[in-house]
């Protein structure tokens, strides 16, 4: 599946492992200072009970079924 095909709400894990995450947002964050991926995830999670959230590069997600 292309990154292009990732929707708000998409529950995903890194293709690495790792936990489930929720897809937040879809965008280019390589603009402005943020310099993160121009085709990128906002994507949330709980580590512990503490939500975490990150923008990670589309190419490195994988969508699993909730």
């Amino acid at each position: 599946m292309s990154g292009l095909e990732f929707v708000k709400g998409d529950i995903v894990v890194l293709k690495s492992g790792g936990p489930a995450m929720t897809v937040e947002s879809i965008g280019n964050y390589a603009e402005g200072l943020a310099r993160g991926p121009e085709r990128g995830a906002k994507c949330i999670w709980f580590d512990g009970g503490k939500p975490q959230e990150h923008v990670f590069d589309v190419a490195v997600l994988e969508r699993v079924d909730p």
